[in-house]
């Protein structure tokens, strides 16, 4: 397949290449080949590459910024993917979008399926929430992929920030009252080859098995690391006092793409 892969400088996007390149024609485009806040801009990009499928992994992820910068988190994403799918709807092309576990707000107990009723705490997953209302509405049989705690070897990310940390001081604080499945971005990244490989349509949810709190999270990183002489305190969400409000629980029941695709992330 001809596959474009929107936001391919970015953390996901840069693994998906590299994912999908061996049984695949992988277009990559970032901000400066294409800009998704520009219909005109989507639109010839798309009428000079005609992909067989469009993967986007573009978004303004950043939450407390989302908070400070509204108008640029709608623009981004729920006005970009909204321009993705008039581009695919015109040209019958399959659209794959990437979105997030902050469309809840973290107040149930077991984990989130697909069906739950979203109510996004934030900017940030109002807006990734309103990016799948008009992709839904322009486009019904797009593939929405919900995903949460996202690390990997390229961009910014908790376990380098961890790692980072635990380089200059022996002293940590991290929260421990948020719960969720931290997912590594080439078993997504494999997870979304999937998707379009079978033509998946819908809203699924994909993250690795398992679950653990972000204070569990960093004492596997420094253990792993071999980094036995930091020591690491539990923090709680009001103490820690970000701007964005972030949901206690995170975890996404996956069993439908499961189901769908034969394809179980790793723990």
């Amino acid at each position: 397949m001809r596959i474009l892969v929107v936001g391919s400088k970015g953390m996901l996007g840069t693994d998906l290449l590299h994912v999908l390149t061996p049984r695949h024609s992988v277009i990559g485009v970032d901000l400066d080949e294409m800009d998704i806040i520009s219909r005109q801009s989507v639109c010839d990009k798309m009428a000079s590459i005609l992909p067989d499928v469009v993967i986007n992994t573009a978004a303004y992820t950043d939450v407390d910024g989302c908070e400070e910068q509204e108008d640029t988190a709608f623009q981004v994403n729920a006005e970009g993917p909204e321009n993705l799918a008039i581009a695919c709807r015109d040209r019958n092309i399959p659209l794959i979008h990437v979105s997030t576990d902050y469309v809840f707000d973290g107040k149930k107990e077991n984990p989130y399926r697909k069906d739950d009723p979203p109510n996004p705490m934030g900017v940030y997953g109002r807006s990734k929430l309103e990016g799948e209302k008009r992709i839904q509405r322009i486009l019904p049989d797009a593939c929405i992929i919900r995903t949460a705690w996202l690390y990997g070897k390229w961009g910014k990310n908790f376990v380098k920030a961890i790692l980072g940390q635990a380089s200059k001081t022996r002293e940590l604080k991290v929260v421990s009252d948020q719960k969720g499945s931290p997912t590594y971005t080439m078993d997504l990244a494999e997870a979304l080859q999937r998707a379009a490989e079978k033509g998946l349509h819908g809203v699924y949810h994909v993250t690795n098995g398992g679950s653990c709190t972000w204070f569990a999270f960093a004492e596997k990183i420094l253990a792993l690391s071999e980094k036995s002489d930091v020591h690491i305190e539990p923090l709680s969400t009001k103490e820690l006092g970000r701007p964005a409000p972030r949901p206690a629980n995170s975890v996404l029941d996956c069993s439908e793409f499961e189901e769908d695709s034969g394809m179980h992330l790793r723990q």
